[in-house]
């Protein structure tokens, strides 16, 4: 099998799981456990991203804001951004009545490159010469030393991408007549497990004060679990009364072109069409299917025999001559 050319994640994938040589089974097994890897690292990630606050380095509003919205891995490349902006400077080099272009450049430092901030004044939209915004979907540390300047305290929404966001794994289904929008958990699997979180602690910190109430809590989350387990049994012999609500997938990516693979080559061959050899030709004779070629050809070693005998001959008779001439 070959696969699309869409990402080489997805190369790096297979390849870091499976290879060529596995048999069918093992191929189902070994992605299997690739999956369940993937599945808990986004579990242990998530869990972080609730149980764990980043370090803020500034006093700075906008990082506090920011440290609540975004999970922690972009977080910490914000946060690059955020404190690398104050050693830069912006000044405003052309203005005229559609946009506005900044120079930003870094204040210690000579010969370093200048990025451009330009401001539509239609839209308010900000965009750097760098692309980071475009390609990560992260502000640059150029937009932001231009949001300091203007003392903008808090990130403005079209510049937050709600895919980077603790809240990114919010999904929406329709009802069965497809009429209403639902939202599942409130907003995410993420925020209602945070919410337990947090009842749970504030739950312990309050028993652990009260002399009798480790015993409580003890017995309400023994009650808990097995009740929980109860509701897991009804659920999978299907006897509980969930609702089901269909989910709509929108596919607004369709599969690429098939195009053909550069290593891909030329048809393989079987065993048969391997051993099926092309008939061979002598150039010495013209002779095909035999054994042997031009060096080794019976017909132009007979030649070769004949044409010696006689150039000894003729030599012989040379020498005779030559004696001879001498002698008389």
């Amino acid at each position: 099998m070959t696969s699309i050319q869409r990402a080489e994640i997805t190369h790096s994938f297979f390849k870091r799981y499976v290879s060529k040589g596995n048999t069918l089974l093992d191929f189902v097994t070994r992605f299997k456990r690739a999956l369940a890897r993937i599945r808990h690292n986004e579990l242990d990630k998530d869990h972080k991203d609730v149980s764990e606050r980043p370090n803020l380095k500034s006093m700075y509003p906008m990082e506090s804001t920011m440290s609540e919205l975004y999970t922690k891995e972009i977080f910490d490349m914000f946060q690059d951004e955020l404190f690398q902006n104050t050693a830069y400077k912006v000044i405003a080099t052309n203005e005229d009545e559609h946009r506005v272009v900044y120079a930003v450049h870094r204040i210690k430092g000579s010969g370093l490159r200048v990025r451009e901030v330009v401001v539509d004044k239609s839209s308010n939209f900000v965009r750097c010469s760098c692309k980071m915004f475009e390609c990560a979907g992260i502000p640059c540390r150029h937009m932001l030393s231009y949001f300091s300047r203007m003392q903008v305290d808090n990130l403005p929404n079209e510049y937050i991408l709600w895919r980077w966001t603790k809240s990114a794994k919010a999904m929406r289904v329709t009802d069965d007549l497809g009429s209403g929008m639902k939202e599942i958990c409130d907003k995410s699997l993420l925020a209602q497990r945070n919410r337990l979180f947090k009842l749970a602690s504030t739950l312990v910190e309050e028993a652990m004060v009260i002399e009798d109430g480790t015993k409580f809590v003890d017995e309400l989350l023994s009650s808990g679990i097995k009740k929980l387990c109860d509701m897991k049994k009804v659920s999978q012999d299907g006897e509980g009364s969930a609702i089901q609500v269909p989910i709509i997938w929108d596919h607004r990516l369709k599969d690429p072109l098939q195009v053909r693979a550069k290593g891909c080559g030329k048809r393989l061959k079987g065993g048969k069409e391997k051993a099926a050899k092309k008939a061979r030709r002598c150039n010495g004779c013209g002779l095909t299917g035999q054994s042997h070629d031009k060096r080794n050809c019976p017909k132009l070693l007979g030649t070769m025999d004949w044409c010696s005998s006689l150039e000894l001959l003729l030599s012989q008779l040379v020498v005779r001559l030559v004696v001879n001439c001498f002698r008389s």
